[in-house]
C-alpha cells in the first residue's frame, strides 16, 4: 500500500497513483467484505482461504516480474507496460483483496479469545507485534528489491504467506461462537485444533436437538 504507485511506476504504468488508487479502493470494499462473513464462517476457514490467496498472488507477483525488464537499480528497461504488467497488476488487486477480507481485520479481533486477567497485556503485544512488522516491512522493502530483485523479494513474501497458512491449518483452532469459558478448555489441549472440532460438532448437534424438541 506504502509504495503501490512506486511499484506500478516502475513496471511502466503512465498514471501510477490513479492505478494505486484502484488497490486502495479494493482494501476498502473487501474489509466490509470480511464483516458479513467472519461471524458467518469463523476465523480459522477465512483465514484459510484468504492466505492461501495471498500467497498464490503473490507468487504470480513474482513470476509476473520474471518478463518485466528491471534494472538492478530499479529502472524499467522498455518503453510501457506489457502483458506481465498487467498481470502484476491483477494478482497486486487479488492480494489486497485477500488481505482486507483476511488477515487484516483477523489479526486485531483474535484478541478477543484471550482470557480477561491476560488480555490488555495480549492486545498490547499484538499490537506491538502487527505495527513492529509492518515497521520492518515498510522500511526493508525497497532495499530488498535492489538487493533480491523483484521477483526475489516477492517471492520471499510468498513463502512467509505459505508458512503463516501451514501455521493456520495445525496450530488455530475454530472457537466461533464459543463462550469464553469453553474457548480456555481448547486451549488446555495445546494449540487445540482438534478439540477445537469436536466442540463444535457437539455445539452444532446440542443446537439441532435443542430447534427440535421447540
Amino acid at each position: 500500500m506504502y509504495y503501490s504507485s512506486t511499484l506500478f511506476a516502475l513496471v511502466g504504468f503512465n498514471k501510477p497513483v490513479a492505478v494505486s488508487l484502484v488497490v486502495g479502493g479494493t482494501n476498502f470494499l473487501f474489509g466490509f467484505a470480511c464483516f458479513f462473513t467472519l461471524d458467518r464462517f469463523g476465523r480459522r476457514i477465512i483465514l484459510l482461504i484468504t492466505v492461501m490467496g495471498m500467497a498464490l498472488s503473490l507468487t504470480i507477483a513474482a513470476i509476473a516480474f520474471h518478463w518485466i525488464p528491471v534494472s538492478k537499480d530499479l529502472v524499467l528497461e522498455a518503453e510501457g507496460i506489457n502483458w506481465a504488467g498487467v498481470v502484476l497488476l491483477v494478482t497486486i488487486i487479488f492480494y489486497v483483496g485477500f488481505f482486507a477480507a483476511g488477515v487484516a481485520p483477523v489479526a486485531w479481533v483474535g484478541t478477543e479469545l484471550l482470557p480477561h486477567e491476560v488480555r490488555a497485556l495480549g492486545t498490547m503485544v499484538n499490537t506491538l507485534t502487527c505495527w513492529g512488522c509492518n515497521i520492518v516491512i515498510a522500511s526493508t522493502f525497497l532495499s530488498m528489491m535492489k538487493g533480491m530483485t523483484p521477483s526475489g523479494a516477492f517471492g520471499f513474501y510468498a513463502g512467509i504467506c505459505g508458512t503463516g497458512w501451514v501455521f493456520i491449518y495445525f496450530c488455530y483452532p475454530e472457537v466461533h461462537g464459543m463462550p469464553l469459558e469453553l474457548v480456555r478448555e481448547v486451549y488446555t489441549h495445546g494449540f487445540g485444533v482438534k478439540h477445537a472440532k469436536k466442540m463444535q460438532k457437539e455445539m452444532k448437534f446440542a443446537r439441532t436437538r435443542d430447534a427440535t424438541r421447540v
